[in-house]
């Protein structure tokens, strides 16, 4: 089952601020996890402010997505450094 990947407004503008090759790299872990089963597998929940949400890793960049089950889409929130991504 392939997850819909959908990318906010704010996010997509993080991601245009990103180096290309940090890009790729990105948008090929994002494909990847939309072609598991359930692509919380793949990441971390969130607690606090953030509670509802996960998070992935992809070196120093964090991914913080929404994974709405009943629409089956996987919704990118927020891209940024490690330091500054919370």
């Amino acid at each position: 089952m392939a997850w819909e990947l959908l990318i906010s407004d704010s996010a997509d503008k993080q991601l245009g601020k990103l180096d290309k090759d940090i890009l790729r790299k990105v948008r090929s872990f994002l494909d990847d996890v939309c072609q598991l089963q359930n692509p919380a597998d793949r990441g971390h929940p969130l607690t606090g402010p953030w509670a509802g949400f996960h998070r992935y890793r992809v070196g120093q960049i964090r991914i913080i997505v929404e994974i709405d089950r009943s629409v089956i889409t996987v919704t990118v929130v927020k891209i940024s450094r490690r330091d500054s991504v919370y």
